[in-house]
């Protein structure tokens, strides 16, 4: 987009949208792996009503939309992304528990803490996983073998290429693990949820459990997106990579975990070029050693889109 367009589009948006709203924004500071280059527009929706002002706007600007949560499970390529990224953090958090209603951008651990509090049982799993119910429905996001899908209902969203509004029950959509079929080019608002009255005593141990179990397990003190790879069917991507001899392998800064094999942490990097470059020796070893080529789960941002979009894993 040319500069006497992209200064328009910039009086467009902050004439008619109450957002905040920012010119070659460091994706680094939004994604927990603290990698990526700049965006070159990024918006923060004041509300709801805020974002279904500024889509059109961005639709008729026919630029690229990256939709960001907590920026967990990704990572945007060093040139970062050439148009806008609309994050809901700010304008998108509110949850109401007597209504299993939830909006895309509330954390997801934070919703299962409500949920403990108010008795309400079956979204326990999520309270140690990082990032948002918006990129949790997404990617089918799930641990201690509970997933999102499990008790969804339904969600609501907007089409970013037409911009109207649209809404699925849970039938309309074909889940499995770590993966849907929602088009990329949905945005998630909003969910709902059926889940069934329990004993916040109970639950509170149960989710103390799972915690704890994920204190001793994954390397919590580092930055980093998540999982990188998805488990092969009927065994963990962490054992087939530590038993490649994977553990400790580094590039730059960037290092495979020795706490858990399949996370990758950041132990003060500017490159994702390193996490890159990682990511192919770790599935190299595999293959060697196993025969199995592992598929990451780690979303991968490049210039002007998700470049694994069939992974479908937005956090």
């Amino acid at each position: 987009m040319s500069e006497p367009q992209n200064d328009k589009l910039i009086r467009k948006i902050k004439e008619k949208c109450r957002g905040q709203f920012r010119i070659n924004e460091s994706l680094s500071k939004h994604t927990t792996f603290g990698l990526g280059g700049p965006a070159d527009l990024f918006f923060l929706p004041a509300d709801l009503e805020d974002l279904a002002t500024v889509v059109p706007i961005l639709k008729d600007a026919d630029l690229p939309i990256l939709p960001l949560g907590g920026g967990t499970n990704t990572l945007v390529r060093d040139a970062g992304f050439r148009g806008v990224v609309l994050c809901l953090t700010a304008g998108a958090h509110n949850i109401a528990v007597s209504e299993n209603l939830v909006q895309a951008g509330a954390s997801t651990q934070v919703f299962s803490r409500q949920c403990q509090r108010a008795g309400k049982t079956g979204f326990e799993f999520g309270c140690g996983i990082p990032g948002t119910i918006g990129g949790a429905i997404r990617g089918n996001a799930g641990a201690w073998g509970g997933e999102t899908f499990d008790n969804l209902i339904s969600i609501r969203g907007l089409n970013l290429k037409t911009g109207n509004d649209e809404a699925y029950k849970k039938a309309d959509i074909t889940f499995a693990y770590r993966r849907t079929s929602l088009s990329p080019d949905f945005l998630i608002v909003d969910a709902t949820f059926q889940l069934d009255e329990g004993n916040p005593e109970t639950i509170q141990e149960t989710m103390a459990q799972m915690l704890s179990e994920r204190k001793t397990s994954q390397p919590l003190s580092n930055r980093s997106p998540g999982c990188i790879f998805k488990n092969p069917p009927g065994t963990s991507a962490g054992l087939l990579i530590d038993q490649a001899g994977c553990k400790g392998l580094s590039v730059g800064a960037v290092q495979v975990s020795d706490v858990h094999a399949n996370f990758m942490i950041n132990l003060g990097g500017t490159s994702a070029d390193d996490v890159l470059s990682l990511i192919d020796q770790v599935t190299q070893r595999v293959q060697k050693v196993h025969n199995i080529t592992l598929e990451p789960e780690v979303r991968i941002i490049g210039e002007y889109g998700i470049e694994n979009k069939t992974l479908e894993t937005a956090s």
